[in-house]
């Protein structure tokens, strides 16, 4: 069952039902590698007085609304404010993904989506890869992004879907993080329009912050949106001998903070363990699952890198082959410090001999093998 946000409810009204018992600060994050403060930026919002930079460092990953006993929506208190600080938004890593989006909406044109497989135009299904070739253009930390649209779209022709590539604009993902909402709007516009003209039924996304934006901030009536691991979980199926042969393989999973909203947990391990491979678990899992430090593309700065050191521990422990996410910004980070420490030649900053990978290329590669 998901949480949902009550569009009319005054968020910044909401943290006034705060009673300072702290379980936010102890759920958050951020509290593992600095002072960050839940609990005091609310206490702040109520005096009156300002927290700017708290605000903007807020990872809004939810772990504080899953843990407040009083149902305070703390992810949305921070939109709320960020709304309220435009100016700050120059402060913030990654703007070039921002800039994107704002420009697309001076263009009656979608994201690139010249992907493999088969499609079908008049299909009910519409699959939408997301700014995959955008990540692929800006950022070097050793992935192929463009393989995660290649591989989802194999993957749906395996389970007998040949969907529409829709070429939507950016869902918009960053900017309403970044309290842009006049941007957002417009892109949300398009794209609902787009999906409607286009006969659109089933929205399939291989991204969990764009499954989390269309399904939570769009109004989409009667189209449905489906992450990928929803359907590979219930329709993928190897045989016995390609089970067999993945057997030695360790494998272990990164939930992403944009799946928790709606708890899409069971999905993603299901798909991964009818694969045949071994799989353990991280020690912070699901609820209390650990953010890869950069959710929404806000600050990539000490802290940050802190918390995907962090999360990178985790996965050496588990003794795993492989970490597997369904997050492109997930990849993107916690590959940019593996990525980082190989090219360092420290020794002592070695010992990430795992691979990370996108859940559809995890499994799109095994059905080429």
């Amino acid at each position: 069952m998901s949480r949902e946000i009550n569009p009319e409810k005054d968020k910044e009204e909401s943290s006034r039902i705060c009673y300072q018992c702290g379980e936010c600060t102890a759920a958050c994050p951020l509290r593992r590698v600095s002072q960050f403060n839940p609990r005091s930026i609310l206490y702040n919002i109520n005096a009156g007085f300002s927290d700017t930079d708290s605000l903007w460092n807020c990872l809004i990953c939810e772990n504080c609304q899953i843990v407040c006993p009083q149902g305070v929506d703390f992810p949305a208190i921070v939109l709320q404010q960020r709304q309220k600080q435009e100016l700050n938004r120059d402060i913030l890593a990654h703007r070039v993904f921002s800039e994107i989006a704002d420009f697309m909406t001076f263009f009656d044109k979608g994201v690139p989506v010249d992907f493999k497989g088969e499609t079908e135009a008049d299909s009910e299904y519409g699959y939408f890869p997301g700014c995959l070739d955008y990540l692929d253009l800006f950022l070097d930390v050793g992935v192929n992004f463009h393989e995660i649209g290649d591989s989802a779209v194999t993957l749906l022709n395996k389970i007998g879907i040949r969907p529409q590539i829709v070429s939507l604009k950016c869902c918009g993902h960053d900017v309403l993080f970044q309290g842009n909402h006049e941007v957002f709007e417009q892109l949300a516009a398009y794209n609902t329009k787009k999906l409607k003209e286009q006969g659109i039924k089933k929205l399939i996304v291989s991204c969990a912050e764009g499954f989390f934006t269309f399904k939570r901030h769009y109004e989409l009536d009667d189209i449905e949106v489906i992450h990928i691991s929803q359907l590979l979980s219930n329709k993928l199926q190897l045989a016995d001998e390609e089970r067999a042969r993945n057997r030695d393989v360790t494998v272990t999973y990164h939930d992403p903070c944009a799946l928790k909203a709606y708890q899409l947990y069971e999905y993603p391990r299901d798909a991964i363990q009818k694969s045949g491979v071994k799989y353990v678990e991280l020690r912070h899992i699901k609820d209390n699952s650990l953010c890869c430090g950069v959710s929404g593309m806000m600050n990539c700065n000490d802290m940050s890198k802190a918390l995907r050191t962090f999360r990178l521990a985790e996965v050496k422990a588990s003794g795993a082959d492989i970490l597997i996410t369904t997050c492109p910004k997930c990849l993107a980070h916690l590959n940019c410090l593996k990525y980082e420490t190989e090219r360092s030649g420290k020794e002592e900053e070695k010992g990430y001999d795992f691979e990370i990978v996108d859940l559809a290329v995890f499994l799109g590669r095994l059905w080429k093998e």
